[in-house]
């Protein structure tokens, strides 16, 4: 049991809490958007802020400590504060950290989509105090500087040192206000009123010049002891000493244990000291050690100061580590590794890190890990396995796969099979591998993954890449595919893995035929909290719709996936979104659209160096030529050596469309001989469906029905139909063999309904349906443009009757010909009205 003090003393009044009014005043007074309290430790800055806030309406309060430098704490401390305040952040901001590999790496995208949503609920004050925790922490500098561009907030900053964002420019044009040591020292009222009539501290109250941190320990000192004269830059500490001495020795004990704990809340206190927590913290604030009026507060210089004691004592290794150990079992990852750092403790590195790595990395904490790693690191030792894990971790999700390989190579040796982490060192050389298209190690590296889980969420991941991985490498995934099947009802996460394994996995063997694994997935869909699993989803189905020329089910998916694209600004998934949106447009024949998302992707490539996107694009780009009567142009489109790191079936694909370029051209044995290529590259069916397209095209312009009859077969075998339509679209020949042969003439009929080809169709005799009233053919104001147009207007007029610019109209015009698939104002006009009259027919 804690006991009471050793000796009775006579002190003078005392307050829990010093009141500075005068201050408050001075705050109120401050109209600057950003109010700084910039002093040394001790200097009531703390206090001072949280008696201001009670006064305030709309604030924020953030109490930064070290592991603030972490952009994920401190984004969830501000989410969950505008939440607290009815705004609602806190589950936006969570995926949006999510949709980010590191999310450290993108601190100020982060801080962009927190700025907006606390400008949302209308935050009047976002006060962070002790933001000197966060000098270390560039990135979460650099976010309260986006913050302050971007947001009508006011801001309190109490910082022991000036931020770098405060510039000497934003203090002249009255930005920011602050208030220094001069000011927040105690005045001379202020000392009388704490410390009443005290003549045996006169000597201390005079160095001290008004250091609100030693007066107020002071203030407990006991008046009968003899004063020594202590220098002055050891005033906190000597006073410290004092008091600490004058405690009972198991107070003392108690105190330094409180120092180690990783937080002062009532649950934590209470865990350790048991039914002696209330006693502790009686003596704790009587002895001026413990403040805080709703929460236990232990003033930084204090701890260290406590923290310093510890060092001192012979049991100090045993009580460090049992708190270390504590920390582990309260999952307080920060207070343990703080531990470690503080101690030197180095032999817990590795045992730390195999309690602390998985969660810290599923929250997406890497500057948390990161930084710890590189304080490690500095040791003139070799870094310990547990360490390089986090360093691979680290280059896996900034993207530079090469060191993570080197590094997750070198830790295999060193990590026994049953170590926490060896799992992930082995998922990570997987991911690595994978994405640089080296799928025969991808898969040796998941599959110890798989032999190496500890838990399920490590073996989800493992049987996730493992069967990407042989399917995208083009080996049998059955049992792979398999193990995901039968984990996919565990979590939503789960499902929609399934969805996107089977779905691939379909393309490399028996092809897209109905039932499709889509339906239960995307019930599930918003369930799913993790932005880039919801696009993977929607990605592989929009693209898998559109390999069955069902475009207008795809444009569906597009659409989520723009959704997340654009909320979550998912750069990596912005090549693949602009790609899939001109592939689903070129089977609508927005041709338009599809140069324009081409741009995109060409842009991003040129910015981001992604050649697997640049490849796509060239590819899809020739086809677009091709359909829009330019073969020549499409073969020197085509006619690029696809010398790139990228996945074989793309190769594939390149080598493919290259010979329905060439089948068009008529160029047959070249042709022929490039289809061939492209069947012995790959096992994947798009591909096979465009060599097979090439093959039917030249044997159209030869006048034989076996290879277009062959073509309609394989399409109604693999459900794979957008390569006949290209073919259709850029040789008539074909298309008039399809139509003139009895035993393709209703699949081409259909073809052409599903996908609106009425042009076709009336040129190949075939009566065709459309589902699609005109309404939702033209949008609003294509439809006013086509009217203006059927009154005989001119561009420069129908500019001038909408009030838009004359290449505005003309634009409007070519989407109108391009979706009514016409060449002339003419034939828009009287296809316009056709499809008025019939509704339905055309």
């Amino acid at each position: 049991m804690l006991a009471g003090r050793q000796q009775s003393r006579t002190v003078g009044p005392r307050r829990r809490i010093i009141e500075r009014p005068r201050l408050i005043a001075a705050l109120d007074g401050i109209d600057a958007q950003t109010i700084l309290l910039v002093a040394p430790a001790g200097y009531g800055k703390t206090t001072l802020a949280r008696q201001w806030a009670r006064t305030l309406t709309g604030a924020i309060w953030v109490g930064a400590t070290s592991a603030h430098r972490d952009v994920v704490t401190f984004s969830e401390d501000v989410a969950n504060g505008v939440d607290a305040l009815g705004g609602d952040a806190a589950k936006f901001i969570g995926e949006f950290m999510r949709a980010r590999s590191n999310p450290q790496r993108a601190a100020r995208e982060i801080a962009g989509a927190l700025a907006a949503r606390v400008e949302q609920a209308h935050v009047q004050w976002l006060i962070i105090d002790d933001y000197h925790e966060l000098a270390e922490a560039p990135e979460v500098d650099e976010m309260v500087a986006v913050l302050r561009e971007r947001v009508s907030t006011r801001f309190l900053v109490a910082a022991r040192a000036k931020p770098q964002w405060a510039t000497a420019r934003d203090a002249v044009y009255g930005q920011i206000e602050e208030i220094g040591t001069d000011e927040l020292a105690m005045t001379p009222d202020e000392i009388d009123e704490l410390l009443g009539r005290r003549p045996d501290l006169e000597a201390l109250i005079e160095r001290a010049q008004g250091w609100p941190a030693v007066l107020a320990l002071a203030a407990g000192l006991d008046s009968a002891a003899p004063r020594e004269d202590p220098v002055p830059g050891m005033l906190h500490q000597y006073v410290a000493e004092e008091l600490f001495q004058s405690a009972a020795p198991e107070v003392r004990d108690a105190l330094m244990a409180l120092a180690l704990l990783p937080d002062f809340r009532a649950a934590t206190i209470a865990q350790r000291f048991g039914g002696d927590a209330g006693l502790l913290l009686d003596q704790a604030q009587a002895l001026g050690f413990a403040g805080g009026d709703e929460q236990l507060d232990l003033h930084p210089l204090l701890r260290e100061f406590l923290l310093t004691k510890l060092a001192d004592e012979p049991d100090a290794d045993a009580r460090v580590r049992d708190a270390v150990a504590a920390a582990l079992d309260a999952e307080a990852w920060d207070g343990a590794l703080e531990l470690v750092l503080r101690f030197n403790l180095s032999d817990l590195v590795d045992p730390v890190l195999q309690r602390a790595f998985k969660p810290l990395v599923r929250s997406g904490r890497l500057g948390t890990l990161s930084s710890f790693a590189s304080r490690i690191r500095q040791s003139p030792a070799f870094p310990l396995p547990a360490v390089d894990v986090v360093e691979a971790e680290v280059a896996l999700r900034d993207g530079q796969f090469d060191l993570a390989i080197e590094l997750a190579r070198r830790i295999q040796p060193n990590l026994a099979n049953n170590h926490p982490l060896k799992s992930r060192s082995n998922a990570v050389l997987g991911q690595s591998e994978f994405f640089v298209a080296e799928f025969g190690e991808a898969q040796e590296a998941f599959k110890l993954a798989r032999e190496t889980a500890l838990d399920d969420a490590d073996v989800g991941e493992a049987l996730f890449g493992l069967a990407c991985a042989k399917v995208l490498g083009e080996e049998d995934a059955s049992a792979a595919i398999a193990e995901v099947v039968r984990d996919r009802h565990k979590s939503p996460h789960h499902l929609l893995r399934f969805a996107v394994a089977e779905l691939t996995r379909r393309r490399f063997a028996e092809g897209l035929r109905d039932p499709l694994p889509i339906h239960e997935a995307l019930h599930a869909l918003h369930q799913v909290e993790d932005p880039r699993a919801r696009t993977s989803f929607t990605y592989t189905v929009a693209n898998t719709l559109a390999q069955r020329a069902e475009y207008h089910r795809a444009e569906q998916f597009l659409e989520l996936l723009a959704t997340d694209v654009k909320s979550f600004d998912l750069e990596f998934a912005a090549p693949y979104f602009h790609w899939t949106s001109a592939f689903i447009s070129l089977g609508l024949r927005r041709f338009g659209e599809v140069d324009r998302s081409l741009r995109a992707v060409e842009e991003l490539v040129a910015q981001r160096q992604h050649p697997s996107h640049a490849l796509n694009a060239r590819i899809l780009r020739a086809r677009l030529l091709l359909q829009t009567g330019e073969p020549d142009e499409a073969l020197a489109q085509i006619q690029v050596p696809a010398y790139l790191p990228v996945v074989q079936s793309w190769r594939a694909e390149h080598v493919a469309t290259e010979a329905l370029v060439l089948a068009c051209l008529g160029l047959s044995e070249r042709a022929a001989k490039a289809a061939s290529l492209a069947d012995t590259m790959t096992r994947c069916v798009e591909v096979k469906m465009l060599a097979a397209a090439a093959r039917a095209v030249t044997g159209a312009r030869s006048g034989t029905t076996d290879e277009p009859t062959s073509l309609i077969s394989h399409a109604e075998r693999l459900a794979i139909w957008d390569p006949v339509l290209c073919a259709v679209r850029s040789s008539p020949e074909l298309a008039e063999v399809l139509a003139a042969t009895d035993a393709t003439r209703p699949a081409l009929k259909q073809l052409y309904e599903q996908t609106g080809e009425h042009a076709l169709a009336r040129r190949a005799g075939l009566k065709t349906r459309t589902t699609r009233p005109v309404s939702e053919l033209l949008s609003p104001r294509e439809l006013e443009v086509l009217g203006l147009v059927a009154r005989g207007l001119r561009n420069r007029e129908i500019a001038a009757a909408l009030y838009i610019a004359e290449s505005t109209a003309k634009v409007h015009m070519r989407h109108v010909r391009e979706k009514l698939n016409v060449r002339t104002r003419a034939e828009a006009v009287a296809a316009y009205a056709r499809l008025r009259e019939t509704g339905t027919e055309d």
